[in-house]
């Protein structure tokens, strides 16, 4: 008797590694913008810093235009990977983080798009905070209902894993879908991480062609917005 094992629709990420992009540069951007927004703004980082959003078409006048280029066409390797067809990408949305010493990421997703990434532009030598992927708690709730950590395996077989790492490296971009649930491990380095987020939406061509797409918001100016 032969047991072959089967994985079922799995969930992928695509790592990108020497994308051919000039992190000096882009460095020295992040930096200034830091330097001009001290307070930049917050979402997942606990401690940190984070820029407030880089969006399309004016992200291409900054030193960010090339990392524009590649995050969308890598997009596109990871769209068509992912079995989508005549389809168009458009940047949402870009920011910048900073990492110090004790900072890091909670668990969250990146509601309002399809695929998210994010870009290594400086990378400290070691213990910076790895990138952690989240398998969803409804279903190892599920599986695991009936026992107790002592009746598990979570880290010996992928299948069974509940976390998955990536390790941050200089020149390396990361797109995964946006459901899916991440967070940064806290960083005991006393160098800088440096990675640069963004959020990436499609559109169907055929949609578009068609206009089924709205075009704007339109309201009737005699009908009430609100019913008595």
């Amino acid at each position: 008797m032969k047991l072959r094992t089967e994985h079922l629709f799995p969930t992928p990420i695509w790592i990108f590694d020497d994308v051919p992009l000039d992190n000096d540069q882009i460095r020295n951007f992040v930096y200034q913008v830091q330097k001009d927004d001290p307070d930049g703004m917050r979402k997942s980082n606990m401690g940190g810093w984070q820029s407030n959003d880089f969006i399309a078409p004016y992200i291409d006048n900054t030193p960010l235009g090339d990392l524009h280029h590649h995050a969308t066409a890598n997009t596109y390797t990871a769209g068509d990977e992912f079995g989508f067809r005549d389809y168009t990408l458009k940047l949402s949305n870009m920011w910048m983080n900073i990492n110090k010493k004790g900072d890091s990421n909670h668990i969250h997703t990146h509601s309002g798009s399809m695929f998210a990434g994010v870009y290594y532009a400086k990378v400290p030598n070691c213990c910076c905070g790895e990138l952690k992927f989240h398998r969803p708690m409804q279903d190892q709730c599920i599986k695991e209902y009936w026992g107790c950590n002592e009746n598990f395996d979570r880290h010996e077989e992928a299948m069974n894993f509940t976390e998955w790492y990536v390790q941050p490296k200089e020149n390396t971009m990361v797109i995964f879908p946006s459901w899916l649930m991440h967070s940064v491990d806290k960083s005991a380095s006393d160098d800088d991480r440096i990675s640069l987020s963004f959020n990436m939406h499609v559109f169907s061509n055929y949609y578009r062609e068609n206009e089924v797409y709205p075009q704007k918001r339109y309201n009737k100016p005699n009908v009430p917005l609100s019913l008595k």
